[in-house]
């Protein structure tokens, strides 16, 4: 019967470096790597619903490329191939909106994020009432483009003519019940963050009369 002998620790980790080392088979003299695209695709996501039910939705876009590498040794012989894949976000580039008879322009953040708000200025002279659907689309250099589209609710087209006019329509000969009203109005429509919004710049330009202020403040109290 042979005898059991123990693995010495320091065996074990000299064998894992060793094995760590060559499956890593970092590029030699004389070695070279090759990388050939194989495909390269962009992907526009905008989330589960396919309606819009508000005026904002955020969308995330990335690119997609996925490659052959090829490693050669100092003979040009293959000794490994392997298929490498990467996503990038689609940072700071552009977005095409088609919406009714707008085109348009936008931008995604550095992390491929674009917020798309149909209140924002370049949408509010748009014939919501015939608005059925937006196209996204974007286009990388190669040519290689995606496209996206987005149906605009019923429901949500009856609220955008109504809420252009509480949120763009002067508040200069309003007084302060009209300024409160028009911030409840936008939170009975479901409209949320509009409503946060034109408080929020009310509440900062009166903020050089404080009784102007306080009245408005009151006005808003008193439709709770």
């Amino acid at each position: 019967m042979k005898p059991h002998i123990a693995a010495s620790p320091w065996l074990l980790l000299l064998t894992g470096l060793l094995l760590g080392a060559c499956a890593q088979q970092p590029v030699t003299d004389g070695e070279r790597v090759e990388r050939q695209l194989l495909s390269h695709s962009l992907l526009i996501d905008a989330g589960d619903q396919p309606v819009l039910a508000l005026p904002q939705r955020t969308l995330r876009i990335t690119e997609q490329r996925l490659y052959q590498v090829s490693r050669l040794d100092a003979r040009d012989q293959l000794i490994d191939q392997t298929q490498e894949y990467q996503t990038l976000p689609w940072g700071n580039r552009a977005v095409a909106v088609h919406a009714g008879e707008l085109d348009t322009e936008l931008h995604t953040d550095q992390d491929g994020i674009l917020r798309l708000n149909l209140l924002h200025d370049d949408f509010i002279n748009l014939d919501y009432d015939n608005l059925r659907a937006l196209q996204l689309s974007v286009t990388a250099e190669d040519g290689t483009r995606a496209e996206h589209t987005l149906l605009v609710g019923r429901e949500l087209r009856g609220k955008l003519h109504e809420a252009v006019s509480l949120i763009y329509h002067s508040l200069e000969q309003d007084e302060v019940d009209e300024w409160a009203r028009r911030v409840h109005r936008l939170a009975e429509l479901g409209l949320q963050e509009e409503s946060e919004q034109l408080e929020n710049m009310l509440i900062l330009l009166t903020s050089g009369d404080p009784q102007l202020q306080a009245d408005f403040i009151q006005a808003l109290e008193e439709r709770e």
